[in-house]
Formats: C-alpha cells, sequence, structure tokens
C-alpha cells in the first residue's frame, strides 16, 4: 500500500498537458463484512443485531490523466465516512448502535470509455485504493442509555478495490459527472478486542464495503 500511496503522491504533482482536475461528493452508504461474525471484532452486545448499512457521505478531488481516446487513469483523494449501523427495535425500546469510522481515501482507478455520442459519454473504472483512519467511534443507545466510547481496535490503514461505472457530460466550460461506485475492503479493518475468545483465527477479518453515488465538475 505504501507504492500507492507514492504513485498517488506523483501523479497529483505531476501536471501533464493532457490532465484534468476537479471535485466529486454524493453520499455511501457502507457497513461491514465478517467471515466469524461481529462479536470478536465488536462486543458481545453484537450477538443479538444484525449488521446494516450506514448513511454516509464522501467528497474531493480527482485528476484524469488520458493515455488515450478511450483509456484514463484517474487518481482521487476524497474524506469519506464508512461504518455500520446495526440499530434495531426491541421489546418496547429502540436500539441505536452505529459505527463511524472517518477515512482520508486515495483511489487509483482506471477508466474506459465505453460508449460516447456527441458531448455524453459513460464509461466504467476499476482499480486499487488504500485509505488512513482518522478518527472511529461507536454511538449506542441501549435502554435510554446514550453512549459515544472510541474504537481503538480499528486499524490506521485500509486497502480495496473499487469498482464503478459513469457517465459524463462535457460542456463548454467543463464536464458534468455522475457515478455510481463500490468499494470492498481486501485487508482486515480491526483486531479482535482483548479478551476475546477467538475460535477460528485464522480466518477471522473485519472488511469495510460501500456502495456511493458521486456528482462532480471537472475542469
Amino acid at each position: 500500500m505504501p507504492a500507492i500511496c507514492l504513485i498517488l503522491a506523483g501523479l497529483w504533482l505531476a501536471n501533464p498537458l493532457r490532465a484534468a482536475a476537479g471535485f466529486k461528493g454524493g453520499i455511501s452508504f457502507s457497513g461491514l463484512a465478517s467471515t466469524q461474525g461481529f462479536r470478536h471484532f465488536l462486543g458481545y452486545e453484537m450477538g443479538g443485531l444484525s449488521g446494516g448499512a450506514l448513511l454516509g457521505f464522501q467528497a474531493g478531488f480527482f485528476k484524469t490523466f488520458n493515455l488515450s481516446r478511450r483509456l484514463q487513469v484517474q487518481s482521487e483523494i476524497f474524506y469519506a465516512l464508512r461504518g455500520g449501523d446495526s440499530s434495531t427495535t426491541f421489546v418496547y425500546d429502540d436500539i441505536v448502535y452505529r459505527i463511524k469510522i472517518s477515512f482520508v481515501e486515495f483511489p487509483l482507478t482506471l477508466k474506459f470509455r465505453v460508449w460516447s455520442r456527441g458531448a455524453f459519454s459513460a464509461a466504467v473504472f476499476a482499480g486499487p485504493y488504500a485509505a488512513l483512519r482518522l478518527k472511529a467511534e461507536k454511538k449506542t443507545r441501549i435502554w435510554r442509555r446514550e453512549e459515544s466510547t472510541p474504537l481503538e481496535n480499528v486499524k490506521m490503514l485500509d486497502y480495496g478495490v473499487i469498482l464503478g461505472l459513469g457517465g459524463e457530460y462535457d460542456g463548454r466550460r467543463g464536464r458534468v459527472l455522475l457515478e455510481l461506485r463500490s468499494g470492498y475492503g481486501l485487508g482486515n479493518a480491526m483486531e479482535a478486542i482483548p479478551g476475546a475468545i477467538r475460535l477460528h483465527a485464522e480466518n477471522e477479518a473485519m472488511r469495510n464495503i460501500h456502495v456511493a453515488v458521486l456528482v462532480g465538475y471537472g475542469f
């Protein structure tokens, strides 16, 4: 993953004639996927809860480098809110259980234009991403008792892959973009909490996943 960060830094410092830049932002639905359940990573209170999606957002900047008429390399820097929402209704009380993790994400994708007509075009893209954790916390409200506690076991570095498709309108003054993308973490995003009984230690992993809809403007 340090190699990805070095490549991204080089691309942003470079300023070739065929590069274009802009900004993007939008909403995301993120969740946590575990191979052996959530108890070992988030505590035994997760035993009666199921994983759910957290409504969040992400926003940042991008820089695109044209390799050919159809092929581009796109470097991005995002602030992104990830996590999960396992809130539910139990007996006569609403239980709130949310995991919120703030990241700075660095996707690097290869973009291929599959269709174009006039000023409109559509493309698919894929590539790796690296992410640095800024803050991680657990917010709960159980039996009307509210708490917000930091999650110390969230790892500083996450990485995975990005897949998506997007459309563009190339106007006289710039480009308007619309994208649908998904991300899947490949690394273990959390350490097991101290004292957890690990039955399948060799297979345990917690991964960040998300789907996002973004709009943007390119210069």
